[in-house]
């Protein structure tokens, strides 16, 4: 299928937000830039994209690799000798993972388990970046990712600049928390908020851009429950979800538990290994996974999740889910994710949330 420029803007469109892109394209119009501007959005749900696109409109530049521009996101303590190193990852990241989440930073740079700030000694960087003459562009912006990681040191020194702005300068914040963001700090900035791409857009966009049938959209939609972050990774494995094959081993390792038990011992403590982020997102995957059992057990046309998966017997599961039952794990699991921030011992918890499942699964509670 030949698509025209023109039909293939459309299509980008259902998953940009259109009434934000056009107040910011406004403001550059009427030249009413504030100094600061905040898009603030769950992961996924394009913030980040737009304010690229909008820098670049603003500038009239197409790539934003330029002495210009400075980047700050959160990074791990180390020497500064590693900047370089760092720059070269992320303008990697900002191609590859547009929609991407701070673990999938953490990744990319190999510090999963470390705790990760956007630096006082960053901000001082960006500052004298921004007191030297512009290149050739008509602002200096800085760009901050992930704000509510900026350091309170870090924060204070950027209050200084805010009461006191230099001109033709922007600075551009990206966030996802709003409570872990320095209310003195918001309350200098133009605010924009952003939801998330609703389900019924995103299926359109799949089906015109990438051409899949209804039920393959209908199926990433699912999954994704309107992140765009997951819904690239799932258009980019080559391979089956990972979490679909992880909650498959889990739940067949409960269902003969009184032969598997050295084996859920192994497992588990192989997921006790994983980052804090990627038991949460397990664990809520596993949590959306029962509940769309419950609702395909009354709903037979409602989406499968594992419709591509042979070794999985999809409605044998949803005949040991009923109301009752969700209730029960939805508390479960719910308390084991508020642990993991609590650091908790995680293994064990993990542990006895597999037992119990046992015994809330494959029992008859009415």
């Amino acid at each position: 299928m030949n698509m025209t420029k023109t039909n293939q803007m459309n299509i980008e469109s259902f998953i940009e937000h259109e009434q934000i892109k056009g107040e910011l394209y406004n403001l550059c119009k009427l030249n009413r830039l504030p100094t600061g501007i905040l898009l603030l959005g769950p992961e996924g749900c394009g913030s980040f994209k737009l304010g690229i696109k909008f820098i670049k409109k603003l500038l009239k530049i197409d790539m934003l690799a330029h002495p210009d521009i400075h980047f700050l996101f959160p990074l791990p303590k180390t020497s500064s000798n590693l900047t370089v190193y760092y720059y070269n990852k992320w303008h990697k990241f900002l191609v590859n993972q547009p929609y991407g989440s701070l673990l999938d930073w953490k990744q990319t740079i190999h510090s999963e388990n470390k705790d990760c700030k956007i630096s006082l000694e960053q901000v001082e960087e960006a500052l004298k970046m921004i007191n030297f003459k512009s290149y050739e562009l008509s602002y200096k912006v800085v760009i901050f990712w992930m704000l509510e990681h900026l350091n309170i040191n870090a924060g204070n020194k950027l209050l200084n600049v805010l009461d006191s702005p230099p001109k033709q300068v922007l600075f551009l914040f990206i966030g996802e928390n709003e409570t872990l963001i320095l209310p003195t700090l918001k309350s200098r900035l133009l605010l924009i908020k952003f939801n998330l791409i609703s389900n019924q857009m995103i299926e359109k966009y799949l089906i015109l851009k990438f051409h899949l049938s209804k039920k393959q959209a209908q199926y990433i939609v699912s999954i994704s429950d309107g992140n765009l972050n997951t819904v690239f990774k799932i258009l980019n494995q080559k391979e089956t979800n990972p979490l679909n094959i992880h909650f498959i081993s889990w739940m067949r390792m409960l269902f003969n538990l009184k032969n598997q038990i050295d084996s859920l011992l192994i497992w588990c403590s192989q997921i006790n290994d994983w980052n804090r982020d990627k038991k949460k997102s397990f664990l809520l995957f596993s949590l959306e996974i029962f509940r769309m059992a419950h609702r395909y057990k009354y709903d037979k046309n409602y989406i499968n999740p594992f419709d591509h998966y042979k070794n999985f017997n999809w409605k044998q599961f949803c005949r040991y889910i009923n109301t009752k039952k969700v209730s029960l794990i939805n508390h479960l699991i719910s308390d084991v994710i508020k642990g993991i921030d609590r650091y908790y011992f995680f293994f064990f918890h993990f542990l006895y949330l597999s037992f119990n499942l046992n015994q809330i699964l494959f029992n008859p509670i009415n």
